[in-house]
């Protein structure tokens, strides 16, 4: 059995999108020879957590937990406090965008590295991973893998320039990024990205130095995802579902508008919408307004546990991407449990990575991130819902290949073990 280290601060109970990602990985590599020791953080700071998260921990996972005491910076209070206060706003803005690089958990380091270098002295690991974003975290394993000659491999479960999530203060800050990015690459053993498009952006990018890749699926656990039965027992109305978290440039705005536009010429439709996730206050006071009020639901943050039975009882599950440079390189990681779900797919998406996983193994629907065609496409499918002629993924086995955790680590294992030689 070989051992990697796991350096992530996307771990239970913190809930992003990140954690079935890490959680995967903890479940199901030891299935292939590799054991996952786990440096996290001990209290994550301003991000949703959901306790019930730590039940889904492998029962002899070694976790080592380390201190943060850093700037909550992504915290709803205190972004409020800052807005309210315009020196509270500048400082906030030059730590965010000047200090704190690449990200808020580069203050970490100073606690983590020596915990991390003592673990690898008495572990004795084959190699180092390190789980981004946050892409501070590549910067302080690339500090434990030269310390110790031990190889070390980032996994970008986002991209770190090119992410559409992300905006840039101003070229200077860029321009650091990049060269910390290049530094990464340049010394990384190898790169696990999760998508065809973003190990080439390595690749064409670094083409002269970038390492060995691998595409890690973003996968559905086999044992917590099933196939939902057809059709939804309640066929009053046709019920599309979302589950997920916007935040930062991430914006439900298309989808808002698309939705008004769809209501306002169709009053008597039979569509309802369930939100399930983190949605901004603005967002959430436009679904308590006519037209969509009564007609678009949210629930909050559901239970980690409570996501699948969620998806089964919609109709349609939507994925949802804004229009923004860096879309096309990623797909988010709820896609492969719709996928697993047998239900109808609309991606409200950019032509892309997550495009073609919906349109092909999905046989799902794909639109622009324009109100206009959004709401075209509702009237569409509100239109085949009633003649029962929605599409609904039918290559299973396909997408088990593919998707499923079971299949996505063991590939995963086979890499790292080219890797982990001399």
């Amino acid at each position: 059995m070989k051992k990697l280290i796991l350096l992530t601060y996307t771990f239970p109970p913190l809930s992003t999108g990140g954690t079935p990602v890490v959680l995967n990985m903890c479940r199901y590599l030891p299935d292939n020879h590799w054991e996952v020791i786990v440096v996290t953080v001990e209290k994550p700071r301003g991000m949703k957590t959901d306790q019930s998260l730590l039940d889904e921990l492998p029962e002899n996972l070694k976790v080592f937990r380390v201190p943060h005491k850093g700037i909550a910076t992504t915290n709803p209070a205190s972004v409020e406090k800052a807005k309210n206060n315009p020196i509270r706003s500048m400082i906030r803005f030059i730590a965010h965008n000047y200090i704190l690089i690449p990200d808020r958990v580069i203050t970490w380091r100073k606690k983590v590295l020596p915990v991390l270098k003592k673990i690898i002295t008495d572990e004795k690991p084959h190699a180092i991973m390190s789980f981004g974003p946050h892409h501070s975290l590549h910067l302080i394993a690339l500090s434990a893998s030269k310390e110790t000659a031990l190889p070390f491999i980032p996994f970008f479960g986002d991209l770190w320039l090119e992410d559409s999530y992300v905006s840039w203060p101003s070229k200077l800050n860029r321009l650091v990024e990049s060269l910390l990015e290049r530094e990464v690459v340049r010394k990384a053993r190898g790169i696990i990205a999760t998508t065809e498009a973003s190990t080439g952006y390595f690749l064409e990018k670094y083409v002269k130095f970038c390492p060995a890749s691998h595409v890690a699926e973003n996968a559905y656990d086999p044992a917590r995802i099933s196939r939902a039965d057809q059709p939804v027992s309640d066929s009053k109305y046709l019920t599309a579902g979302w589950t997920g978290n916007f935040f930062a440039s991430h914006s439900p705005v298309e989808l808002i508008e698309g939705l008004k536009m769809f209501y306002n010429r169709n009053p008597n439709s039979k569509l309802r919408i369930n939100m399930a996730g983190g949605i901004d206050p603005v967002s959430l006071q436009k679904l308590k307004s006519p037209p969509l009020k009564d007609r678009v639901k949210h629930y909050g943050h559901l239970k980690w546990s409570d996501v699948p039975e969620f998806q089964k009882n919609c109709d349609i599950l939507i994925g949802y991407l804004n229009n923004r440079k860096g879309s096309h390189y990623k797909n988010a990681s709820k896609t492969a449990e719709y996928l697993a779900s047998g239900r109808t797919i609309l991606g409200i998406v950019p032509e892309g990575a997550m495009a073609a996983r919906i349109r092909k193994p999905g046989r799902g629907y794909i639109v622009q991130p324009d109100p206009e065609e959004i709401a075209i496409m509702f009237e569409s499918l509100e239109y085949q819902w009633t003649t029962s002629s929605l599409r609904v993924p039918v290559d299973f086995a396909r997408i088990e290949e593919q998707f499923s955790a079971v299949n996505v680590m063991k590939r995963m294992a086979g890499f790292l073990d080219r890797m982990a030689g001399p």
